[in-house]
């Protein structure tokens, strides 16, 4: 993955395309940041809505009570976020994972919105994976995004874009696990996938490719700066430790313990933990490999600012080169341009 990679390359992460985010979180804990994007789908609504300035929280809505076209018109464009109590996190989480599907079926609710709470989700899916990685229930709500994903995405050209923007606005770690599911979903549409039960197994494949990293020390995930050879052993172990707590698990499509075993592999073979050549591997491997690389590059890292779009594909295109499949890497930079000029690429 290019954000591991990157720790003993720097120059893979040197670019003048960084782009500096605010970090929404509590450091305190006491309150969760929700997206102001999701706050006209009503779930909201039981819940106390509190801002955050400087430091402090205060309360813009009680819970029960309407908001107001007036709030929404305080909140939208000027913060991401607004915040519940941490206390109603697992109640506002469930409430979304029964609504999803309603979600995102719901015609007056716009492509952004839909897309902000599809991430906020999936941000608290992956969160509660990597403290407890063998909880089938919440292996389950995984599924529960990516199937919702695959229709989210299917439903217009543009829903695509509002999850690449999203999965990268942010500052959690957990997001890049929300971005690999997205494109991999994306780029093996691209390829010809068509089936909504593959392209969900796909997702999950990619979702769930980074899991090993919970068994790994925290200290060396989020560490600033690069990895000494110690730490650099321990991190290459997370593809092997993934695959082992997916094999845990019943019921799940082989696919996706591959590709959490093979996504650092590559076509050169200097890849890890096998040194495999990845054209040996489930195309699909391939494909989260690649989704893997970009999203490590456009989401904030404890050592790097997350790039742009199209920074990212240009380096990319430049330094990893020999890493990926030409035609894959062709397809995946044509999801990110407009219907009217993919002819000409």
């Amino acid at each position: 993955m290019a954000n591991d990679e990157s720790r003993s390359t720097p120059s893979l992460v040197e670019t003048s395309a960084e782009i500096e985010r605010p970090d929404y979180r509590d450091p305190n804990g006491e309150y969760i940041p929700v997206v102001v994007d999701g706050i006209r789908s009503g779930l909201l609504t039981e819940f106390d809505l509190y801002t955050k300035v400087t430091k402090d929280f205060f309360l813009v809505k009680p819970r029960k009570s309407a908001v107001t076209s007036l709030l929404l018109q305080r909140l939208e464009g000027r913060t991401p976020y607004v915040y519940i109590r941490a206390a109603d996190g697992e109640r506002y989480f469930a409430s979304v994972d029964q609504n999803l599907e309603q979600i995102v079926k719901n015609p007056s609710l716009g492509l952004r919105e839909k897309a902000a709470l599809l991430t906020d989700y999936a941000v608290g899916v992956v969160e509660k994976l990597f403290s407890d990685p063998g909880n089938p229930g919440t292996l389950n709500s995984a599924k529960n995004f990516t199937q919702n994903c695959v229709q989210y995405i299917a439903s217009n050209r543009q829903a695509f874009l509002h999850l690449v923007e999203l999965s990268s606005h942010d500052h959690y770690t957990y997001a890049h696990s929300v971005g690999v599911a997205a494109y991999t979903i994306a780029l093996a549409g691209e390829m010809g996938s068509t089936e909504p039960a593959a392209l969900a197994d796909a997702g999950l494949a990619g979702f769930l490719h980074d899991i090993g990293k919970s068994m790994v020390d925290p200290g060396i995930i989020n560490k600033k700066g690069p990895l000494n050879e110690e730490e650099w052993v321990q991190m290459k172990k997370h593809p092997e430790l993934g695959a082992e707590i997916l094999r845990r698990h019943k019921n799940l499509n082989p696919i996706i313990v591959l590709a959490a075993e093979g996504h650092h592999e590559n076509l050169t073979g200097t890849g890890y933990p096998r040194g495999v050549v990845a054209k040996s591997l489930d195309p699909l491997v391939q494909v989260i490999s690649l989704a893997d690389a970009f999203s490590a590059l456009t989401t904030k890292r404890s050592y790097s600012n997350p790039r742009d779009s199209k920074a990212a594909l240009m380096l990319m295109k430049d330094n990893l080169k020999t890493k990926f499949d030409p035609e894959m890497f062709r397809r995946f930079v044509l999801l990110f341009l407009d219907p009217n000029k993919r002819q000409a690429a």
